[in-house]
């Protein structure tokens, strides 16, 4: 098998040196020096991981990346940012991110991001703009907000479709309970932590095991099976 190809954008070059001195003996590495070309060299290359900046001029990496996701949800992608950044940042939730990383890069920061973004390359795919694979037999669809099993639809109340489309919508993402609850009750309907526990408890029951992961006294993670 090749090496894996991964998209670096940024228009700081010591930023482009740092990333690749880290990981060109690991990994194909493409360059592109801002958003409009980084958009063209994704559609060149297909890469399997983006690298990239968010400031950069003619078109930002959330303008570059909003843009790819509207064609393709499988290419993971790590923003570097800095702490004026995050709030711009965290507006972007819909964009799929598997992680940002501050900026100065570290060496053990950027390793641990991009292991992260292989591991879930290798343990899901989303196989069309709105079909998550979960296993084998599973799979949860986007637009109709359905859970099938061998083509069969698995009976959810309608809290459990918006728990559930939150939660596969974030893979690999902690999410707390706040976050959950936020998502999927109006604020005057709001029940308490415990309801929701009580609630994810059952969801377990009809997903394939180890999908849901509780963070203990914080809220949970979805990782999907290979």
């Amino acid at each position: 098998m090749g090496k894996l190809t991964i998209l670096v954008v940024d228009d700081e070059s010591i930023n482009i040196q740092i990333i690749s001195e880290i990981l060109t003996d690991i990994y194909n590495i493409k360059i592109a020096k801002n958003g409009k070309s980084g958009y063209e060299a994704y559609e060149k290359y297909s890469p399997s991981l983006i690298i990239s900046d968010i400031n950069m001029p003619l078109m930002n990496g959330i303008e570059m990346v909003s843009k790819i996701r509207q064609k393709d949800q499988n290419t993971k992608v790590i923003f570097t940012t800095s702490h004026s950044e995050l709030d711009y940042l965290l507006q972007s939730s819909s964009l799929k991110l598997t992680k940002y990383i501050l900026k100065p890069i570290q060496r053990e920061e950027l390793l641990e991001a991009v292991n992260t973004a292989v591991e879930e390359l290798q343990k899901y795919k989303i196989v069309s703009s709105h079909i998550l694979q979960l296993n084998k037999e599973y799979i949860w669809d986007f637009k109709t907000l359905n859970l099938m099993k061998s083509e069969e639809s698995i009976a959810l109340t309608p809290t459990e479709r918006k728990i559930l489309n939150y939660l596969f919508s974030n893979v690999g993402s902690m999410l707390t309970y706040d976050d959950i609850l936020y998502e999927a009750w109006e604020d005057y309907d709001m029940p308490s932590k415990q309801t929701l526990k009580t609630m994810m408890t059952n969801l377990r029951k009809k997903i394939p095991e180890n999908i849901i992961h509780n963070i203990y006294g914080i809220g949970y993670k979805i990782l999907t099976t290979s």
